[in-house]
């Protein structure tokens, strides 16, 4: 099975969905330390910590602030769901 080209990033909070794009690295504040996924990453369930979330779509980076929360990461997608 071919590795994706990119992995679909869903964030939401209580509120509402605030991303849902196609990106090629995401960088998560895990309980644990920091998680650097890319595309075909091994499946986690993991709880966040306070820190920054960033996410990198061709050359360019976005940044958010998150307070803990989960994240569910999969081969071809990452979904957070946390507090901004």
């Amino acid at each position: 099975m071919a590795l994706p080209a990119q992995i679909t990033l869903e964030l939401v909070t209580p509120e509402r969905a605030v991303v849902r794009e196609a990106v090629d690295e995401v960088q998560i504040p895990g309980s644990q330390g920091y998680l650097g996924v890319l595309p075909g990453h091994t499946p986690l369930l993991t709880t966040l910590q306070i820190g920054e979330l960033w996410f990198r779509q061709g050359d360019e980076t976005y940044h958010f602030s998150v307070a803990f929360g989960f994240a569910e990461i999969l081969p071809d997608r990452v979904t957070i769901l946390a507090q901004l």
